[in-house]
């Protein structure tokens, strides 16, 4: 019985120490033949690294030495190490930014990356369930907070991309713009008018609440602060309870809304002159912000709501030109 105690200890003892041998072996190969860690090693392991940083925490922060990530600077899909992405950061920045999506593809035409690209920042590439659990686990690394961009006390207002040469062509663009400025924008009055008018309409089960946003550019809103799409595809998968998929509710969003993109600057407009169509429209809307972070368990859901976006389109079509033939032949009786 004593011995047996002893033996645990000692079955501990060298586990630690060829686990921490190992792991130097796999850093000298991750340095001195960089190639054939990411071609023959990685791909092949890289699923054990994770798991040890969600299972292991004495030697995580090594194990995270050893991940390798893509980024929205990296266009080739080269990897890259923490280290080298903390070796690219501007001075100003103090934390990690990581985005979770399905593809590449997706990743790039994601709403929360508009901020990012607009202040040239890096950002990590996360696809998979176990990556976002990694990235969650993991917490920090090097002192530097590890954050998605999906959050939203995200500040980068400090990020100046220009110098003054481009404040003053930019600035000079906005005069000659101006003068027949085609893209209006609401007040910061009418944008928070439309927020309530946007939770009023969706209903407190589907929006926590609702404000105006300046980190969106050609995007229309965004719900921040969501559970991880990733994340709940994996347990959607995983529950099995009552042999059914409609256990896991959505919980309410919070949304941020673009006062700038014609979308949200025309729902202000209609929302009281056509108020059917202006609330299928935030419904919509609300919908794609789902879509994009990942949280729309089904889109086909969606369908009779676009027909009927789209009849309504070619109806406003049918009638424009309607009256554009009734003004020319108007103009050819006259003549």
């Amino acid at each position: 019985s004593r011995e047996k105690p002893q033996d645990s200890a000692l079955i501990a003892k060298l586990k630690k120490a060829l686990t921490r041998k190992f792991l130097s072996q796999l850093e000298k190969m991750a340095k001195k033949e960089p190639e054939k860690y990411l071609k023959e090693f990685y791909p092949e392991y890289n699923h054990f690294l994770k798991e040890g940083i969600c299972q292991d925490f004495e030697f995580q922060s090594t194990l995270a030495k050893l991940l390798r990530f893509e980024t929205n600077k990296n266009t080739t899909r080269n990897l890259i190490s923490l280290d080298e992405y903390i070796s690219n950061l501007r001075p100003e920045q103090d934390q990690i930014y990581y985005l979770c999506a399905p593809t590449r593809e997706a990743a790039a035409m994601s709403p929360y990356l508009e901020a990012f690209e607009r202040a040239n920042l890096e950002v990590i590439f996360v696809y998979t369930a176990i990556d976002d659990f990694v990235m969650a686990n993991l917490m920090s690394y090097e002192g530097r907070q590890l954050v998605s961009v999906e959050k939203s006390d995200i500040d980068l207002s400090k990020f100046d991309t220009k110098d003054k040469d481009d404040e003053k062509e930019d600035a000079d663009k906005e005069e000659d713009n101006d003068k027949d400025d085609d893209k209006p924008s609401l007040s910061a009055t009418e944008a928070m008018d439309v927020c309530m008018w946007f939770k009023d309409t969706l209903g407190e089960n589907k929006v926590a609440f609702c404000r105006p946003s300046s980190r969106l550019v050609s995007s229309p809103a965004i719900v921040t602060d969501n559970e991880s799409g990733l994340m709940r595809r994996m347990m959607r998968m995983v529950d099995t309870s009552d042999g059914t998929r409609d256990t896991m509710p959505l919980p309410k969003q919070n949304v941020e809304i673009n006062p700038s993109h014609p979308i949200i600057v025309g729902l202000y407009n209609i929302k009281d002159k056509e108020p059917v169509l202006a609330r299928v429209l935030a419904e919509q809307v609300y919908d794609n912000c789902l879509v994009a972070a990942g949280l729309l368990d089904d889109s086909r859901t969606m369908l009779p709501r676009l027909n009927d976006l789209l009849v309504s389109l070619v109806k406003g079509a049918e009638q424009k030109e309607g009256k554009s033939n009734g003004t020319s032949s108007g103009d050819s009786s006259t003549k």
